[in-house]
């Protein structure tokens, strides 16, 4: 009879110990690091090469030990369920059923205890790939439940027939696509992708549950981080009228130069039948030399500089504590207005929204009103008059050099006994990242009295670029934003005036 002496029968205790309790409990601790794991896989759109670059950029973002910020929660649906019980299948095969092999056909100590704690380390190491595993595993099922709702919202788009608008660019689309909404349609008549759906999903879903019949336009906005996905857009909604805002380096870290990522935004105009418009933005040099090559489709030029001799454009502007006051003229037609916007790059996409009503048959004279009542978008150069006298510009959500520069101008401009800037600098812009971010830290330091540098993913080049500007402007660096609200509490007064340019996604800040 086996004792309690016996190896074997500690070898047991062990044994059930591991399928019992470590087992269990290392599933449970799986369980959160693969929500974790999934966030990122979320915010980075399911691709798995964008996923794996993140891990990759920070070796301890292996281990997955602390949650994101939320300022973008994760969003259960059903394909995020899907693959964290996917994830949690082959972390289950992996830590239970590969070692109850290893142990009815190797058997014995000590080979069992190492095969176990060999694949509680890949499991444990691998999260990623464990995703991207159950991803490539769910591939079929989510490619069918896509096409039914693809086939969905194309039949329901051929029943109500709208005039679809489509907005592309490096930067401004979100911000045109509302303003155009705006302007082009009566109330209620016009339906454009809420916030920044910009995604085939993104636009398919905002079909589905949002286009009624009496929607005559739909406003869509296309967002791309590769060669193909606005043409995939187009070939999903065929717009009439394309507007096509800029062409810069936002998204050249998966585009791979700044070529390529003119071919994409091109597209939206190719897709163009003969009887299509395109509005393109002049100011830009890169589409102002894609307009002029522009044969094949009627084009509107609008900008501000008249070498692209822009079909709409606005003369006389000035700053106001308001906004901006300007006139917009368009042929022989003037029409002085004041809106509640800032910067060169907002009344560009005023113009753009101008350009494209008057393509539909608006007159001039009868958007006043319209154009009189547009705000910012939400965290994009949106002015906020807070508390103790202090005034926010909250730009938050713009993430490129040009549009930084703007806003920085702003900044310049607006009466201050104290400018800041709050910035984690530009991501995604590849080998130009590093000079980018130098001269984003230089102007900002040559531009405000103090500058508070967030999260360590731009830091060096952000401060190399505020040195280099060799000014008296403080220059702070913290971890998180949250480390930034409490320098700027000790920091600001009656009178200040504090930037936020550019907010990081959750997964860049560590």
């Amino acid at each position: 009879m086996m004792g309690r002496s016996d190896p074997f029968f500690a070898y047991s205790i062990l044994l059930r110990t591991i399928i019992l309790v470590l087992v269990p409990a290392f599933l449970v601790l799986q369980f959160f690091r693969l929500k974790r794991a999934l966030h990122v896989f979320q915010l980075e759109s399911y691709v798995a090469p964008n996923l794996l670059r993140w891990v990759k950029a920070d070796r301890r973002r292996w281990l997955f030990l602390r949650s994101l910020s939320q300022k973008k929660p994760l969003a259960m649906t059903g394909r995020a369920w899907r693959l964290l019980a996917g994830s949690l299948f082959f972390c289950f095969v992996l830590v239970l059923v590969v070692p109850g092999i290893a142990h009815l056909t190797l058997g014995g100590w000590p080979a069992d205890v190492a095969i176990w704690a060999v694949m509680t380390g890949a499991c444990f190491v691998g999260a990623p790939h464990l995703l991207i595993a159950a991803d490539r595993f769910m591939r079929p099922v989510q490619t069918l439940i896509n096409g039914r709702f693809e086939a969905a919202a194309r039949r329901k788009l051929a029943n109500i027939d709208p005039l679809v608008i489509g907005v592309t660019g490096s930067f401004g689309k979100t911000s045109t696509k509302f303003a155009v909404q705006s302007l082009v349609g009566v109330a209620g008549d016009v339906l454009a992708t809420p916030a920044s759906y910009n995604t085939p999903l993104g636009v398919i879903r905002t079909i589905n549950e949002q286009l009624e019949p009496g929607h005559k336009i739909l406003v869509v906005e296309m967002g791309a981080r590769r060669t193909g996905d606005v043409r995939e857009l187009c070939e999903l909604v065929s717009p009439e009228i394309a507007v096509l805002t800029s062409i810069g380096p936002a998204h050249v870290e998966t585009f791979g130069s700044i070529e390529q990522i003119e071919r994409a935004k091109y597209e939206i105009v190719d897709a163009l039948s003969p009887t299509g418009t395109a509005v393109m933005n002049v100011d830009d040099p890169r589409v102002r030399e894609l307009a002029n090559k522009t044969t094949r489709v009627r084009v509107v030029r609008y900008g501000l500089d008249p070498v692209g001799e822009p079909e709409v454009t606005a003369t006389g502007t000035e700053t106001t504590q308001r906004g901006t006051n300007l006139t917009i003229v368009h042929g022989s037609e003037a029409l002085r207005v004041g809106v509640r916007l800032l910067g060169r790059h907002a009344l560009g996409h005023v113009l753009a929204a101008v350009a494209v009503a008057v393509t539909v048959g608006r007159d001039l004279v009868s958007l006043r009103d319209p154009i009189e009542g547009l705000a910012p978008v939400d965290h994009r150069l949106q002015i906020i008059h807070g508390d103790g006298g202090i005034t926010v510009i909250d730009d938050a959500y713009n993430s490129n050099p040009e549009g930084a520069a703007a806003a920085l101008e702003v900044l310049a401009s607006m009466p201050a006994r104290k400018r800041v800037v709050v910035t984690p600098g530009i991501v995604e812009l590849g080998p130009l990242q590093k000079e980018a971010n130098e001269e984003l830290g230089e102007r900002a330091a040559r531009t405000a009295d103090a500058v508070i540098v967030v999260a360590p993913e731009n830091r060096e080049a952000l401060l190399a670029g505020a040195q280099r500007a060799r000014t008296y402007a403080r220059i702070t660096a913290v971890d998180s934003l949250a480390r930034a609200q409490t320098e700027l509490a000790s920091l600001l007064g009656p009178g200040d005036v504090v930037l936020f340019e550019n907010d990081l996604p959750d997964h860049y800040e560590t």
